[in-house]
């Protein structure tokens, strides 16, 4: 519960704060076998939310970025519900996409552009190199820019900036 009061102290949303206290114990579970026998679970466990609080507001600062780009750049006959569903559609196309991939390259993708980590962040969790994640990655962007031929940016865009 000292979990929950934390995150929803720094969200302000209680939805959030208990998904980011669910990721975090299943980080927990995730890392057991890792876990030095002299490590406290509740230290680990303030450090894993601290982490996720972090990664939800790097996403909720590049949404707003691209919610003012949109506000800004875009004539406002051009904001329509059409408009909304194409970019639903876009996003779709691309977590299709994403999901054909082989297993190693979609986690190496997911890791890096959903949950925000390094290279050398999804290398430990990975526990590969990292010249095989940077190899991973590259392999999957030229699988889904094959996939997706002349929609690549576009759905990109749309899958970065629309959630």
């Amino acid at each position: 519960m000292l979990l929950t009061r934390i995150a929803f102290n720094k969200t302000g949303d209680r939805e959030v704060a208990e998904e980011l206290v669910q990721v975090t114990f299943i980080n927990l579970y995730q890392h057991k076998m890792s876990l030095d026998a002299n490590t406290s679970i509740k230290a680990y466990l303030y450090v894993i939310l601290k982490n996720k609080i972090t990664d939800f507001y790097r996403q909720e600062v590049v949404h707003q970025r691209y919610v003012d780009y949109v506000v800004n750049h875009t004539p406002p006959e051009t904001v329509s519900p059409l408009a909304w569903v194409e970019t639903r559609e876009l996003e779709k196309t691309l977590r299709d996409a994403i999901d054909k991939l082989p297993p190693q390259c979609r986690r190496v993708i997911k890791l890096s552009r959903e949950q925000y980590l390094s290279d050398k962040e999804i290398a430990a969790e990975m526990g590969i190199s990292l010249k095989t994640v940077e190899q991973h990655k590259s392999k999957a962007l030229r699988l889904l820019r094959g996939a997706l031929g002349g929609l690549f940016e576009a759905v990109v865009i749309a899958y970065l900036f629309g959630k």
